[in-house]
């Protein structure tokens, strides 16, 4: 008797999944999963991935005509491109302050101090607009540098 139930209740279940089943939802329920994945492989900075899932929501968006998904992925994309842009920036960057960093010592070396102060200010200036100069450890490291020696300059 309790088989019978059994397979009574599971019949019905499936005859419910086959009713239930809209291909809008399915396609709903397959952007959610997609644009988890791609969250997912942005905040492991697996930024090709995550391109790849954001492309595949879009399209999968516009076939369904969900508008809001669109603009949010295209928004999505946007914070990949600046992230990416940043991580450039950083290598570029941590290259230019090693340079930077050669010339300021050798003048330093110079008792040139006031000129070696102007080279990591106009540094600063040209890239403060593009990186938080701040999170660079090998910037802020040259910058407490300068404070140390501006403040050894003005006692002497």
């Amino acid at each position: 008797m309790k088989k019978k139930e059994k397979e009574r209740k599971k019949k019905k279940d499936q005859e419910q999944k086959k009713a239930i089943r809209n291909p809008r939802i399915e396609t709903l329920s397959e952007i959610v999963e997609l644009i988890e994945l791609a969250n997912d492989s942005y905040m492991r900075s697996d930024y090709d991935k995550a391109i790849n899932y954001s492309e595949k929501v879009i399209r999968l968006a516009i076939k369904s005509k969900f508008d809001h998904y669109i603009k949010e992925q295209q928004q999505f994309l946007i914070k990949i491109a600046k992230k990416v842009e940043e991580t450039f920036f950083v290598s570029e960057i941590e290259e230019a302050v090693k340079k930077i960093e050669k010339i300021y010592n050798a003048l330093l070396e110079a008792k040139q101090f006031s000129q070696a102060h102007e080279i990591l200010e106009t540094f600063k200036r040209h890239y403060q607009d593009k990186i938080d100069l701040d999170s660079i450890p090998l910037i802020k490291e040259l910058m407490k540098k300068d404070l140390k020696e501006k403040i050894k300059n003005k006692l002497e």
